[in-house]
């Protein structure tokens, strides 16, 4: 049986928060109050750990109280999470029991959920100052499930290769999940998003960089701009080859079984033969 806990630290960010506000604090003052009373940030390497969590807190600082009530009044919904987890895991054929922590925290409104993992236990951290759709939520649990069945790392040391192959497995479980209420939902999304309009060209320039590992190339194919001059060239990859992999005959089972030492190779090679066989037709102008 899964073993799944809910923990929050939005009552600490409250306690900094009011304490701040009161003083009127600067930007010094307030991230000494930060420290001490809430201190909870992403950091990915290579950064110092200070400078940056000061920096986003002072980009965020205007916008907190914005969405000071939704924080305040937020509630976790652990019977959700447990039908949700439930369904990816009978969606990827997964049987084991998940030890899963959902953590939520308040982030400076450029933070994705990440996940940590130690020995066996997962944590999910989830912010909670922006919306999040259901397809969100899914997707990251999803993450979670797929790193149980097939060892991939989570997050800090997996290869541009691996993340591509992470979201488009967790795009398009989401989609099998949700299809009954709203199918076409991340269809329409990528409608709307400007790396749709070379898919082939994206898939080419991405694939001299699949074994890197810098934060820098895993930010800049996903939240910045890749090689061929696009955000989130990563996401839209993963989703273009899992959908071309399931019109071969591949299920999202079978695709999230193939062990971690073999998934670098097995998304090259994929990527070579959606290309070859000219799945995607590029627009003419």
């Amino acid at each position: 049986m899964d073993n799944l806990r809910c923990r929050q630290m939005l009552d600490r960010f409250l306690t900094f928060y009011d304490k701040a506000s009161r003083e009127n604090a600067g930007s010094e003052r307030r991230f000494e109050l930060w420290k001490q009373h809430y201190g909870f940030t992403y950091v990915p390497p290579g950064y110092e750990r200070d400078q940056l969590a000061k920096e986003m807190l002072d980009y965020a600082w205007d916008k907190y109280s914005l969405v000071y009530e939704k924080i305040k009044y937020f509630e976790s919904e652990p019977i959700k999470l447990y039908e949700l987890l439930t369904s990816i895991k009978e969606t990827l054929n997964y049987h084991e029991p998940i030890d899963l922590t959902v953590l939520y925290f308040v982030g400076t409104f450029e933070t994705d959920p990440f996940i940590m993992k130690e020995n066996e236990q997962y944590t999910l951290c989830f912010p909670v100052e922006v919306e999040w759709s259901d397809y969100k939520l899914i997707q990251e649990l999803t993450r979670v499930v797929h790193c149980c069945k097939s060892g991939l790392a989570p997050s800090q040391t997996r290869t541009l290769g691996q993340l591509i192959f992470q979201e488009g497995i967790g795009l398009h479980t989401a989609r099998a999940i949700m299809e009954d209420k709203k199918g076409s939902g991340i269809e329409l999304f990528w409608n709307h998003e400007k790396c749709t309009k070379e898919p082939n060209r994206i898939m080419m320039n991405i694939i001299p960089h699949l074994n890197r590992t810098d934060y820098q190339a895993l930010y800049s194919f996903t939240k910045g701009t890749g090689a061929s001059g696009y955000e989130k060239e990563a996401n839209y990859t993963g989703w273009i080859l899992i959908k071309y992999l399931l019109t071969q005959g591949k299920n999202l089972s079978e695709l999230a079984a193939i062990p971690n030492t073999e998934v670098d190779r097995y998304i090259e090679n994929s990527l070579y033969s959606l290309l070859n066989h000219a799945y995607l037709t590029q627009p003419q102008e």
